[in-house]
Protein backbone atom coordinates (compact mmCIF):
# COMPACT_ATOMS: atom_id res chain seq x y z
CA UNK A 1 0.00 0.00 0.00
CA UNK A 2 2.79 2.40 0.86
CA UNK A 3 4.31 1.85 -2.35
CA UNK A 4 1.04 2.94 -4.32
CA UNK A 5 0.49 6.05 -2.36
CA UNK A 6 4.14 7.31 -2.62
CA UNK A 7 4.70 7.86 0.96
CA UNK A 8 8.29 5.65 1.21
CA UNK A 9 8.99 4.62 -2.13
CA UNK A 10 8.60 7.96 -3.81
CA UNK A 11 10.64 9.60 -6.43
CA UNK A 12 13.09 11.05 -4.60
CA UNK A 13 13.54 8.42 -2.19
CA UNK A 14 14.30 5.55 -3.98
CA UNK A 15 18.07 4.99 -4.38
CA UNK A 16 19.16 5.49 -8.09
CA UNK A 17 22.50 5.03 -7.72
CA UNK A 18 22.70 2.11 -5.91
CA UNK A 19 19.89 0.22 -8.35
CA UNK A 20 22.02 1.34 -11.13
CA UNK A 21 25.12 -0.01 -9.57
CA UNK A 22 23.51 -2.90 -8.11
CA UNK A 23 22.21 -3.75 -11.82
CA UNK A 24 26.17 -3.25 -13.69
CA UNK A 25 26.04 -6.10 -15.14
CA UNK A 26 22.61 -6.51 -16.53
CA UNK A 27 23.02 -2.95 -17.85
CA UNK A 28 26.40 -3.48 -19.52
CA UNK A 29 28.22 -0.55 -17.61
CA UNK A 30 31.82 0.10 -18.25
CA UNK A 31 34.63 -0.09 -15.58
CA UNK A 32 34.87 3.70 -15.91
CA UNK A 33 30.97 3.89 -15.31
CA UNK A 34 30.95 2.25 -12.45
CA UNK A 35 34.02 3.66 -11.10
CA UNK A 36 32.24 7.30 -11.55
CA UNK A 37 29.09 6.26 -10.33
CA UNK A 38 30.40 4.81 -7.16
CA UNK A 39 32.66 8.21 -6.49
CA UNK A 40 29.09 9.69 -7.35
CA UNK A 41 27.69 7.89 -4.52
CA UNK A 42 30.48 7.82 -1.99
CA UNK A 43 30.93 11.80 -2.48
CA UNK A 44 26.83 11.79 -1.51
CA UNK A 45 27.56 10.03 1.16
CA UNK A 46 29.93 12.10 2.50
CA UNK A 47 27.87 14.83 2.36
CA UNK A 48 24.88 13.17 3.83
CA UNK A 49 27.19 12.44 6.91
CA UNK A 50 28.74 15.49 7.39
CA UNK A 51 24.79 17.17 7.04
CA UNK A 52 22.93 14.85 9.57
CA UNK A 53 26.04 15.38 12.01
CA UNK A 54 25.54 19.08 11.72
CA UNK A 55 21.87 19.06 11.52
CA UNK A 56 22.26 17.04 15.05
CA UNK A 57 23.69 19.97 16.72
CA UNK A 58 21.50 22.54 15.37
CA UNK A 59 19.18 20.36 17.37
CA UNK A 60 21.43 20.36 20.68
CA UNK A 61 21.33 24.27 20.16
CA UNK A 62 17.96 24.57 19.56
CA UNK A 63 17.25 22.11 22.75
CA UNK A 64 19.10 24.10 24.88
CA UNK A 65 17.79 27.46 23.49
CA UNK A 66 14.51 26.04 24.53
CA UNK A 67 15.57 25.13 27.60
CA UNK A 68 16.10 29.67 28.34
CA UNK A 69 13.28 31.14 30.39
CA UNK A 70 12.53 33.24 28.55
CA UNK A 71 12.96 31.94 25.16
CA UNK A 72 15.16 33.96 22.77
CA UNK A 73 12.41 33.09 19.97
CA UNK A 74 14.58 35.12 17.58
CA UNK A 75 17.30 32.99 18.21
CA UNK A 76 15.36 29.61 17.95
CA UNK A 77 13.79 30.76 14.67
CA UNK A 78 17.33 31.40 12.99
CA UNK A 79 18.19 27.59 14.12
CA UNK A 80 15.66 26.31 12.63
CA UNK A 81 15.73 28.06 9.32
CA UNK A 82 19.52 26.50 9.69
CA UNK A 83 18.66 23.32 9.97
CA UNK A 84 15.91 23.42 7.30
CA UNK A 85 18.30 24.97 4.48
CA UNK A 86 20.85 22.03 5.37
CA UNK A 87 17.72 18.90 4.73
CA UNK A 88 16.82 21.37 1.24
CA UNK A 89 20.69 21.53 0.55
CA UNK A 90 21.05 18.39 0.40
CA UNK A 91 18.33 17.41 -0.93
CA UNK A 92 19.15 19.76 -3.72
CA UNK A 93 22.30 17.73 -4.06
CA UNK A 94 20.46 14.43 -4.12
CA UNK A 95 18.97 15.25 -6.94
CA UNK A 96 21.99 16.69 -8.87
CA UNK A 97 23.57 13.27 -8.09
CA UNK A 98 21.25 10.83 -9.62
CA UNK A 99 20.43 13.37 -12.90
CA UNK A 100 24.96 13.20 -13.06
CA UNK A 101 24.34 9.24 -12.61
CA UNK A 102 21.48 9.36 -15.66
CA UNK A 103 23.59 11.75 -17.74
CA UNK A 104 26.51 9.06 -17.54
CA UNK A 105 24.39 6.09 -19.05
CA UNK A 106 24.15 5.51 -22.87
CA UNK A 107 20.42 5.58 -24.37
CA UNK A 108 20.42 1.88 -24.24
CA UNK A 109 21.40 1.81 -20.51
CA UNK A 110 18.96 4.07 -19.82
CA UNK A 111 16.39 2.45 -21.34
CA UNK A 112 17.46 -0.81 -19.85
CA UNK A 113 17.38 0.86 -16.42
CA UNK A 114 14.06 2.12 -16.54
CA UNK A 115 12.49 -1.20 -17.68
CA UNK A 116 14.12 -2.51 -13.89
CA UNK A 117 13.11 0.17 -11.75
CA UNK A 118 10.08 0.46 -10.35
CA UNK A 119 7.01 2.33 -11.56
CA UNK A 120 7.15 5.92 -10.18
CA UNK A 121 3.95 7.11 -7.24
CA UNK A 122 2.42 10.18 -6.67
CA UNK A 123 4.54 11.94 -3.96
CA UNK A 124 2.13 12.54 -1.10
CA UNK A 125 4.05 13.05 2.17
CA UNK A 126 8.22 12.99 3.29
CA UNK A 127 7.35 12.93 6.66
CA UNK A 128 10.10 15.57 7.35
CA UNK A 129 12.98 12.57 6.47
CA UNK A 130 15.96 13.65 4.72
CA UNK A 131 17.36 12.08 1.93
CA UNK A 132 18.60 8.46 2.14
CA UNK A 133 22.58 8.38 2.57
CA UNK A 134 22.58 5.39 0.24
CA UNK A 135 22.47 7.55 -2.41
Amino acid sequence: MRDRLGTRASREDRPTLTQILTNKEMLGLSADQVRKLEQLRDNFQRQSIRTDADSRIIELDIAALLDNDPVEVAKVEQKIREAEKLRTDLRIARIRIVEQAKALLNPEQKKKFQEIEPPRSPRLSRSGQNPSAKE
